[in-house]
C-alpha cells in the first residue's frame, strides 16, 4: 500500500518535469546558438576575404604598365592580399589565392579557405568552405587631355649632360625630347587600353619654347585685320615731272604764227612733184596738236583737280589758255634737182581747251626710319602672305606668317590675383570681339630692332643697321582631337617638325593648354559637350625641362620686349617675375575652369613656381629617362581611374 501511493503521488507531482524537458531542449537549443555563431563567423571570413581580394585585384591592376600580366604584377596582388587577411585569421585552413589577367587587362583574382564550425561539428558538419572571387579594371570616362610640352633649345641635350644648352639644335643620341616621344606614346597606350568604347578621349598637344603656333587653329574673325609692329618705313627724295598734255574740247584757235617748214625726211630724184605728193601721201605723216608750249600755259581762270594714281599725278584743267602748236604734214619739191623734202608746215595757235596734265613722280630711296607701323593685314589670311614695303631701298616684300602669334592686349603689371579686367592676354575663356581682344600674327620678317651701339628706346633713323630680332616659332599646336597611335607618332617625329629650339616661357604653354581645353572660350562649341552626354573630365599635363628662362630683345607673345613694353615698364625690369607671375595667372585659371593640371620637372629643379602650377598632389619630378616615363605612366593610371567591376 505504501508503495503503491508512492508512485501515485510521484505520478501527481510536476516539479520534476522541468529537469526532463531541459535535457530534452539541450539538443537543439546548442544547434540554434552554434549556427548562429558559426553562420556569423563565415560572413565575417567571406566580407575580410572579400575586401581582401579586392585590394589585391586593385594593387595588381594598378602596377601593371599595360595590359601584359607579369609575375611582378601577381605578387603585387598578393601582397596586398595578405595585408588585408593574414592565413589564419578567424581560424581559417588552406588558405589559397590567385590572381590572373586577360589579354584586355582584366585583372580576376580569387581566394578560399576553410572554416572549422565551433559546436555545428556536434551535427556532423565540421566546416564551411569560403570562396570569393574578384576583377578589377581600368575603365576611362569622357576625358579631355592637353600636353603642353617643353621643346626648348635644351631638350636636345642628354639628362645627363649639366653643361648643354641646345647641342648646336640638334638632337643628342640620348636627348630628352627623345624620352619624351617614348612617354607620351607610352601615356597614350595605358589610357587608350582603359578607354570604354562609349566614351570619347581626346587628345592636344601645345609645343612651347619662345612662342607659341596656335594661328591655324584661331577663328579667322579673331585675328586682327590692323596691327602696329616695330618695323621700319623708307624715306624718299621726290620730285614731278610733266611728261604730257592731253587736250580736248578745243574751241576756238586765234593769233597763227607761221613756224615755218620742219623736214622730216629727203628724197632724190623723183619725177615730179606729183610724185612728191604721192610720197607724202604714203609716208604715214599725219596732222597733229599734241605740241605744246608749257610756260605759255595760263591757269588764272581755269578749274583744277588732281590726282595721284600708281605715282602719277593727273591734273584736270577745265577751260584754260594754253598755246598749241598745230603740225600739218607738208612737202617742198626742187625741180632743178628732182629732190623732195617730206615733213611738216608748223602753225602756232593761242587757244581755250579743257585739257590735262600728266606728271610722273621719281623718287629716290634715301634711309630707313624704323619705327613703329602700322600694316593693313586685311589680305594676310587667304593664303598667310601679304606684300609690305619693307625690302631692299623700299621695294615690296612677300613676308609670309608661319602661324605664331602675339597676345591680346594686356595690362603691365605684376599682380594678378584677381586678374585684372583689362588683362585679356590670361583670360582663357576670352571670346574676342574688338582689335583690342583679338590675336595678331607675328611678322618677324617685317620686324626690326632699333640700335645704335646699345640697346636705346625711340625712333631712331638708320641706314647702316638692318638687325632683327632672334624669333622661333615651335611646331603648330593641335586641337583636341579623337587620335590614332599613328597620327600621334608623326606629329611628335622630328622629320614633322616635332623638334626643340627656343627659350623657355612657362607662361606662353600654359596659356593656350588651357584655352584648348576650356569647356568655354574660342572652343567651346568643340569642348563643352561629349556625344554620350556624359561629363568631361579634362587634364593639363605640363611638361618641362628647365626653369624659364626670357629676353628682352626675342620676338614672342608680348612683342620685342625691349620696345613694344606691354611686360615690363622700361624693357628689362623684373621680366622674370613678371612672366612668372603670368605663368602662375594661367595656371590658376585652368584649375578655376575644374582642369587639373599635372606638372613633370625632367632633369630639373621641381621649383615652388611649378608646385604652384600643378594642383594639389600632381607635381613630379624625373631625374632621368625611366623617371620621365614612369611619371607619364603613372598620371595615365590616375586619370584613368581603376574600378572593381565585380
Amino acid at each position: 500500500m505504501e508503495k503503491s501511493g508512492f508512485l501515485r503521488r510521484l505520478k501527481q507531482d510536476s516539479a520534476g518535469n522541468v529537469l526532463a524537458i531541459a535535457a530534452a531542449s539541450i539538443i537543439p537549443l546548442i544547434g540554434v546558438v552554434g549556427g548562429a555563431v558559426d553562420v556569423s563567423r563565415y560572413y565575417m571570413t567571406a566580407s575580410r576575404m572579400q575586401q581582401a581580394c579586392d585590394a589585391g585585384a586593385l594593387a595588381a591592376r594598378k602596377n601593371m604598365g599595360d595590359d601584359n600580366f607579369g609575375s611582378d604584377d601577381e605578387a603585387m596582388g598578393l601582397a596586398f592580399f595578405d595585408q588585408n587577411y593574414a592565413d589564419g585569421t578567424f581560424g581559417v585552413n588552406d588558405l589559397s589565392r590567385s590572381y590572373t589577367a586577360d589579354s584586355d587587362g582584366t585583372v580576376t583574382g580569387t581566394a578560399s579557405a576553410d572554416l572549422p564550425l565551433t559546436l555545428m561539428h556536434i551535427f556532423g558538419h565540421d566546416e564551411f568552405e569560403v570562396a570569393v572571387s574578384c576583377t578589377a579594371e581600368i575603365n576611362i570616362s569622357n576625358t579631355d587631355i592637353m600636353f603642353v610640352l617643353d621643346v626648348t633649345g635644351s631638350m636636345n641635350c642628354s639628362v645627363t649632360s649639366t653643361s648643354c644648352t641646345n647641342n648646336g639644335n640638334v638632337e643628342a643620341g640620348t636627348a630628352k625630347i627623345r624620352a619624351l616621344r617614348s612617354a607620351v606614346v607610352s601615356f597614350y597606350d595605358t589610357v587608350e587600353s582603359a578607354t570604354s568604347s562609349a566614351a570619347q578621349v581626346r587628345y592636344g598637344i601645345v609645343p612651347y619654347s619662345s612662342n607659341v603656333n596656335v594661328g591655324a587653329s584661331i577663328p579667322t574673325a579673331y585675328m586682327a585685320t590692323n596691327h602696329t609692329y616695330q618695323s621700319r618705313e623708307a624715306q624718299w627724295d621726290i620730285n614731278w615731272e610733266e611728261s604730257s598734255i592731253l587736250l580736248s574740247n578745243l574751241s576756238s584757235m586765234t593769233s597763227p604764227q607761221n613756224l615755218g617748214f620742219e623736214r622730216h625726211q629727203r628724197i632724190k630724184r623723183v619725177s615730179s612733184e606729183s610724185d612728191c605728193q604721192d610720197l607724202l601721201a604714203s609716208s604715214g605723216y599725219t596732222a597733229s596738236t599734241a605740241n605744246y608750249v608749257s610756260d605759255s600755259v595760263d591757269l588764272s581762270s581755269a578749274t583744277i583737280t588732281s590726282q595721284t594714281v600708281n605715282g602719277t599725278t593727273r591734273t584736270t584743267i577745265g577751260n584754260g589758255s594754253i598755246q598749241v602748236t598745230q603740225d600739218v604734214p607738208a612737202y617742198t619739191y626742187s625741180a632743178r634737182r628732182d629732190r623732195c623734202n617730206l615733213g611738216y608746215e608748223s602753225t602756232r595757235y593761242t587757244t581755250t581747251a579743257d585739257f590735262t596734265l600728266e606728271e610722273t613722280q621719281n623718287t629716290t630711296f634715301v634711309e630707313w626710319e624704323y619705327k613703329p607701323v602700322s600694316f593693313d593685314l586685311a589680305d594676310l589670311y587667304d593664303d598667310n602672305y601679304i606684300t609690305l614695303p619693307v625690302g631692299s631701298n623700299g621695294s615690296d616684300r612677300t613676308v609670309g606668317w608661319e602661324g605664331c602669334i602675339e597676345e591680346a592686349d594686356s595690362v603691365n603689371t605684376g599682380t594678378f590675383d584677381p586678374l585684372p579686367s583689362g588683362a585679356n592676354d590670361l583670360k582663357i575663356d576670352l571670346v574676342p570681339n574688338s582689335n583690342a581682344t583679338r590675336w595678331k600674327p607675328q611678322l618677324p620678317d617685317a620686324v626690326y630692332k632699333r640700335e645704335d651701339g646699345g640697346k636705346y628706346y625711340g625712333t631712331l633713323t638708320q641706314t647702316w643697321d638692318e638687325n632683327q630680332p632672334s624669333n622661333y616659332c615651335p611646331k603648330a599646336a593641335m586641337k583636341l582631337t579623337d587620335l590614332s597611335r599613328t597620327t600621334l607618332e608623326s606629329y611628335l617625329s622630328a622629320s614633322n617638325g616635332f623638334r626643340a629650339i627656343g627659350s623657355t616661357y612657362h607662361d606662353f604653354g600654359m596659356i593656350w593648354g588651357g584655352r584648348f581645353v576650356s569647356p568655354d572660350g574660342i572652343f567651346a562649341s568643340e569642348n563643352a559637350t561629349a556625344p554620350n552626354g556624359d561629363a568631361i573630365a579634362r587634364h593639363i599635363i605640363f611638361m618641362t625641362d628647365g626653369t624659364q628662362s626670357t629676353s628682352n630683345d626675342t620676338y614672342g607673345l608680348y612683342g620685342t620686349e625691349w620696345w613694344d613694353r606691354r611686360v615690363t615698364t622700361n624693357g628689362y625690369s623684373n621680366i622674370e617675375d613678371r612672366h612668372a607671375a603670368r605663368f602662375q595667372a594661367a595656371c590658376r585659371q585652368a584649375r578655376q575652369a575644374n582642369i587639373s593640371v599635372w606638372v613633370v620637372a625632367f632633369g630639373t629643379t621641381l621649383s615652388q613656381n611649378l608646385i604652384d602650377c600643378a594642383s594639389p598632389g600632381r607635381a613630379f619630378s624625373a631625374d632621368n629617362d625611366a623617371d620621365l616615363a614612369t611619371a607619364f605612366q603613372e598620371i595615365a593610371q590616375k586619370i584613368a581611374a581603376l574600378r572593381l567591376t565585380s
